[in-house]
């Protein structure tokens, strides 16, 4: 996409963004730090992918959100949570609750790749669409789905409460692809990404319409070279590192507001 396009994009998304605030109390909330929730896909009994050395996914999604949390916190810009902190199982739709409950500015869910050709490797960042960027994408989301979650508006017209679903959608769909971007533009020519490294599919996780949110494939543990580099404390570090700097651009754009809700 180019710069222009971009710009323009994230101007739309913060006009819809302070359109949904104007509409009810959150506009007249002080200011606060953003808040982020870091979700390390699968655990406890669900060990997500498995690598062919036997590593397992659970193990690695949480070793990096444990290191993204810690790089976020140090920062003193954002409150970081966590869907989890332990080898714990946490259902999709709990997964989703937890960011509601703690009014999250931003979800960021963290996976590893298990892909049908082991030369295939590098990193993906996923955002929600009704329909599938590819057949892959639509596989692993059917995969990895297992609930679906519903938000209510509370006692307002349903006429209202259509105009601010359509609001917090648009928002917020604009704000996960911008982000989308920043997570791309941060990675490159620094960890590795697939040659089309956005993708879309109907995540049950990134259903929430007041939490913009992304999936992030740190890479395909059936890829040799991936498997190394996602087992490394090192590496973890560095995708941290990045990941860091594309939050760190994406809330200089929208100035740490909820975008949506």
């Amino acid at each position: 996409m180019c710069l222009a396009c971009r710009l323009s994009r994230r101007r739309f998304a913060t006009l819809l963004g302070a359109a949904s605030l104007a509409a009810g109390p959150a506009a007249r909330a002080s200011k606060r730090l953003p808040v982020i929730m870091l979700d390390p896909g699968h655990g406890g009994h669900d060990p997500g992918a498995i690598a062919p050395d036997g590593a397992f996914e659970k193990d690695i999604t949480l070793a990096t959100g444990l290191t993204l949390h810690g790089i976020l916190a140090a920062t003193g810009r954002y409150h970081v949570h966590m869907t989890r902190s332990t080898d714990d199982f946490v259902t999709l739709d709990g997964r989703v609750a937890m960011a509601s409950d703690a009014k999250a500015n931003l979800f960021l869910a963290l996976h590893c790749d298990h892909l049908p050709t082991a030369g295939l490797r590098g990193a993906s960042v996923f955002t929600l669409s009704a329909n599938a960027s590819d057949t892959l994408s639509a596989d692993l989301a059917d995969a990895q789905n297992r609930a679906d979650q519903t938000t209510a508006y509370g006692n307002v017209p349903p006429k209202v409460a259509n105009i601010l679903a359509s609001l917090e959608t648009r928002a917020t769909r604009l704000s996960s692809a911008t982000l989308s971007d920043d997570i791309r533009d941060s990675f490159a020519g620094i960890i590795p990404l697939l040659p089309d490294p956005q993708r879309s599919a109907n995540f049950a996780v990134l259903r929430d319409p007041t939490t913009p949110s992304t999936l992030l494939e740190m890479g395909c543990l059936t890829n040799p070279l991936d498997e190394r580099l996602l087992q490394s404390p090192t590496h973890r570090r560095l995708i941290a590192e990045r990941l860091t700097q594309a939050i760190d651009l994406y809330f200089s754009t929208y100035s740490g507001q909820r975008v949506a809700g």
